[in-house]
């Protein structure tokens, strides 16, 4: 593949659930669905011991920094996936500090 990998972290811990990593999760899938992009993957993991900013999600792309994006929606999400995922612009409002 011409592609470099890219991984697409969902923490799905309970305190993240309770801020509606959920949502956030399925916005990711649906976008993903819609796409025909076998070296992108997505997983879910636990908390990142940062409760206060869940849900978060962490964009892993190959060669590059992990970009940990915090206070997480399922409109955020599209608009990560689309914007740094597909296209590699970095949404830093929603970047943790």
């Amino acid at each position: 593949s011409p592609y470099a990998q890219e991984k697409i972290t969902v923490h799905l811990a309970t305190c993240g659930i309770a801020a509606g990593a959920r949502e956030v999760m399925n916005a990711l899938v649906d976008e993903m669905s819609k796409e025909d992009r076998p070296h992108i993957k997505m997983q879910t993991s636990g908390c990142i011991g940062r409760c206060s900013t869940e849900p978060n999600v962490t964009v892993q792309i190959e060669g590059e920094d992990p970009v940990i994006y915090q206070k997480m929606n399922g409109v955020k999400m599209r608009r990560v996936f689309r914007e740094h995922v597909l296209s590699g612009v970095i949404q830093s409002d929603w970047v943790l500090p």
